[in-house]
């Protein structure tokens, strides 16, 4: 069983509101992507390109169909709204300013389809104080207080290497789009979700706001140490790095066995909490036993004694590795316009409903004639007056 039978208008740009509906897409849904007429999502001219076409709009778009509607005209917000009484799930991640000046707010997509589950992503959500700010994924890691923990302990803030707060939105909205389905079930209707990326990854803080206001303090950047474990850090070999963690009492002594020094049996690093206490000493001890250690030894002996590691990859290393193809975390796709290429696939794996054949992102309004000829009845004649009045 899959998403199949399952429609979604998709009125989206960038990433975390393009990724959701490319999520639902692979396990089914029938996801139209409503672009901007003329121009589309912004993405199309993002590098990097192969052969002049954007592999980044191609990461986010998907197992969709692609329509060209210009939504800020009258006549196209009211093609926009005919099309979400066709649907089961609208998903949008325009700021809030920006909807309501077209008209599109929660009520009026729930008085055209009271069933509707309608999404809106979005930086800083539907009420509060920044719910008209716009925002890149850069600015959210450093206004959720990600990006204040990220970086050596001495040294200033970094964001994360990749655009971890879209794809946290993208897949938090995906959990309460299916929420709200199995709640349509049992209801017969729709209902809002309300999805703040920025939300999302001060939730993800884990116990750092809660300590703060418990005792009035936390814990920042730690480099790439935990700061409630040890040893547990990225470490160097002869020829690499490999992360060791440690995290238990059982792995410690594993640790410790295999490298066979025994001042790591001393009353300083005797449990976890005098070893996060006293873990430069203990780093010190690791790092000259690591030393003369390639990578390709470390890693099964680590593993042979029970101990959490693994090598450090870089994207490269992955590219010209296995181990994406052999957990089909690379597919084949038939692009429209650059015909079979790899893309990424996906980290949930089950037993049956994900597609077996991928359809490529789309050209702008690609489907722009089977979806309102098929959905909306339109006659070749209004399908030309409408692309000559510039609305699709």
């Amino acid at each position: 069983m899959n998403l199949e039978g399952l429609r979604v208008i998709e009125l989206t740009h960038w990433v975390a509101g393009p990724l959701a509906g490319q999520i639902l897409g692979e396990w089914g849904a029938d996801v139209i992507h409503v672009e901007r007429a003329g121009t589309g999502d912004v993405t199309r001219g993002n590098g990097p390109f192969y052969q002049g076409e954007s592999l980044y709009y191609r990461s986010f778009n998907r197992d969709k169909r692609s329509i060209s509607l210009d939504i800020t005209k009258s006549e196209g917000l009211e093609i926009l709204l005919q099309l979400i009484e066709t649907a089961d799930v609208f998903i949008t991640n325009y700021t809030a300013s920006y909807l309501e000046r077209c008209g599109l707010n929660y009520d009026v997509i729930k008085a055209r389809n009271p069933k509707v589950i309608a999404c809106y992503i979005s930086a800083f959500g539907l009420y509060g104080r920044y719910k008209d700010k716009k925002a890149l994924d850069m600015v959210m890691q450093a206004m959720s207080g990600q990006m204040a923990c990220n970086g050596d302990p001495d040294g200033i803030p970094f964001k994360t290497g990749t655009i971890t707060g879209d794809y946290n939105g993208a897949y938090q909205a995906v959990q309460g789009i299916l929420i709200a389905l199995w709640g349509r079930e049992h209801t017969g209707e729709g209902q809002l979700v309300d999805v703040a990326i920025t939300d999302a990854l001060i939730c993800g803080l884990e116990w750092r706001i809660v300590e703060q206001r418990l005792t009035g303090k936390t814990c920042l950047r730690t480099g790439n140490r935990r700061p409630t474990v040890a040893p547990c850090n990225l470490y160097p070999a002869k020829d690499g790095y490999v992360y060791i963690a440690a995290s238990s009492q059982k792995m410690y002594e594993g640790l410790a066995r295999l490298i066979g020094d025994e001042r790591l049996n001393d009353e300083r690093f005797a449990n976890n909490t005098l070893r996060v206490q006293n873990v430069e000493e203990l780093e010190a001890i690791i790092c000259s036993w690591l030393k003369d250690k390639s990578c390709d030894w470390l890693v099964p002996m680590l593993e042979k004694a029970g101990v959490p590691n693994g090598p450090l990859n870089t994207p490269m290393d992955l590219a010209n590795g296995d181990y994406v193809d052999e957990k089909d975390l690379v597919i084949e796709v038939e692009d429209p316009v650059l015909g079979k290429i790899p893309m990424m696939g996906t980290p949930i794996k089950m037993s049956s409903g994900y597609r077996s054949e991928h359809r490529g992102a789309p050209k702008l309004g690609q489907h722009n004639r089977e979806i309102y000829q098929g959905l909306l009845n339109w006659s070749d004649e209004k399908l030309h007056e409408m692309a000559e009045a510039g609305l699709i």
